[in-house]
């Protein structure tokens, strides 16, 4: 159960040899307000002498709904794949093309912990908006942006922690995109 949902970030990635990723310095995206995730698995079912032989269910893709309070234009051209010129002015085209980012965020939980979570390949959808004209009361009119998640080159497409904001792992987990670290073997 969470009860919280802050510091929304993201990550440019660069492909090198073979795929492997190299992810930039995360950069806070906007305040966030709600984050929604769904992932959609295959799945095979093999039977055999009149039973279930094999069961398989692997990750296919996610979907990210992420509803924030606004974007900033240069935030909008660089997870969009749009041009921005020297007076701050962005240019969607037919040619643009989004490039991957990975997303990383932070929910509360009872007790203290925060639950920690990076995806580590997102590409996002131009957003849709709604404009409203002002009337009698005041009605906030807030951005939400999707994006689809895919696996990496190694399979991987999450990384995911729960624990205290003041351990080791909670301080630095979104200060740079969270790897695996295999366990030091005991002598």
């Amino acid at each position: 159960m969470t009860i919280g949902l802050k510091d929304l970030v993201y990550a440019t990635i660069t492909e090198g040899e073979g795929g492997v990723p190299t992810y930039g310095t995360p950069k806070k995206l906007a305040e966030v307000m709600t984050a929604d995730l769904s992932v959609t698995t295959a799945e095979g079912t093999l039977y055999a002498d009149d039973a279930v032989s094999e069961s398989v269910k692997e990750f296919v893709k996610g979907a990210l709904k992420l509803g924030i309070k606004d974007l900033a234009i240069e935030d909008v051209a660089a997870i969009l794949g749009q041009q921005m010129d020297e007076d701050k002015v962005i240019y969607g085209g037919d040619t643009d093309e989004p490039p991957y980012v990975a997303v990383g965020f932070r929910a509360k939980k009872t007790g203290g912990n925060y639950r920690y979570i990076w995806l580590y390949k997102v590409k996002f959808k131009i957003p849709n908006e709604k404009f409203q004209t002002k009337g009698e009361a005041i009605q906030f009119n807030t951005p939400e942006i999707e994006g689809e998640f895919f696996k990496r080159h190694d399979g991987r497409w999450k990384a995911d922690y729960t624990g205290q904001e003041t351990g080791e792992v909670g301080k630095n987990f979104l200060k740079t995109v969270r790897e695996f670290k295999a366990a030091e073997a005991t002598p």
